[in-house]
């Protein structure tokens, strides 16, 4: 477990919070802080934190029609996994044009979806992919659209 600290409202005050963090993102981390120079692993944690934050704050400032790709990174053999993105696949049959599966690296699989609606839909669906157990790693690009263009 991974104690760090985290910025509230009054740049000052700290509060302490506890992560849990499996020994390969802790590596990472680690491996981080030392090429960049961040001064602690809280530092770049609580970088971290500002720039999600601070990302999601505007993409919710956005509307409209969009095509996405949502990339999705996890250890192979996870079946279950395979089972939860799936029925998301189904529960998101209206806005996923396409998805395609790939076997990577050592051990890895790579989830790619293309999406199209509205912009708050896409978020929801990437909201739900990154909370599903066994997720190393999401990425996605929107770009918006004129609905005229493209016919569904």
């Amino acid at each position: 477990m991974l104690i760090i600290s985290v910025y509230y409202f009054n740049k000052s005050e700290l509060t302490v919070i506890s992560v849990s963090l499996s020994p390969e993102l802790l590596r990472r981390l680690d491996l981080f802080v030392k090429k960049t120079g961040y001064s602690s692993r809280s530092e770049a944690i609580r970088m971290a934190v500002r720039d999600t934050l601070s990302k999601y704050a505007l993409l919710r400032l956005e509307r409209g029609q969009v095509v996405s790709t949502v990339t999705v990174i996890s250890e192979r053999e996870q079946h279950a996994l395979n089972v939860h993105l799936m029925d998301l696949r189904h529960e998101y049959e209206e806005s996923i044009f396409s998805n395609m599966h790939l076997h990577v690296g050592k051990g890895y699989c790579v989830e790619i979806f293309m999406v199209r609606d509205e912009y708050e839909k896409v978020l929801e669906f990437v909201s739900r992919v990154r909370a599903l157990r066994g997720i190393r790693e999401v990425n996605y690009t929107m770009t918006p659209i004129d609905e005229s263009e493209f016919e569904r």
